[in-house]
């Protein structure tokens, strides 16, 4: 958003979008928005569009990572650990990735290592 407001003060100040995107590379580095998009800005902006917000997309609102699922997974997981993101997904009729990023991202959970043998260690004297 920030680079989009420099990108139309620059517009208005009669910058060229190859000089514009110079710019932005000297200041915001490997950061900086790539110069075809620049490109695409300055377009807008000669087309009278002058709002730097990006224009409401069309399609499904994202409706899997509700509260009430983030609750049905925690119970979930504090009745059974060893159920699969699978399983999870399936008895929520969610999908996988919505069930993973309700774990990771909402619950903050991660995989823990567990190891079904764990070394013995030899005492000397045998």
């Amino acid at each position: 958003m920030e680079q989009r407001v420099n990108i139309e003060f620059c517009f208005k100040l009669g910058k060229t979008a190859k000089e514009t995107h110079e710019m932005l590379v000297k200041v915001c580095g490997v950061d900086a928005v790539s110069k075809k998009r620049v490109f695409e800005w300055f377009k807008r902006f000669r087309d009278g569009k002058e709002d730097v917000k990006d224009e409401p997309r069309s399609g499904r609102p994202p409706t899997s990572t509700t509260p009430d699922n983030i609750e049905r997974v925690l119970r979930m997981l504090a009745d059974d650990r060893r159920l699969s993101l699978r399983m999870m997904a399936e008895e929520l009729k969610i999908s996988l990735d919505s069930v993973s990023n309700i774990i990771h991202e909402h619950l903050q959970k991660r995989k823990k290592k567990v190891y079904a043998f764990p070394t013995l260690r030899r005492s000397r004297n045998v």
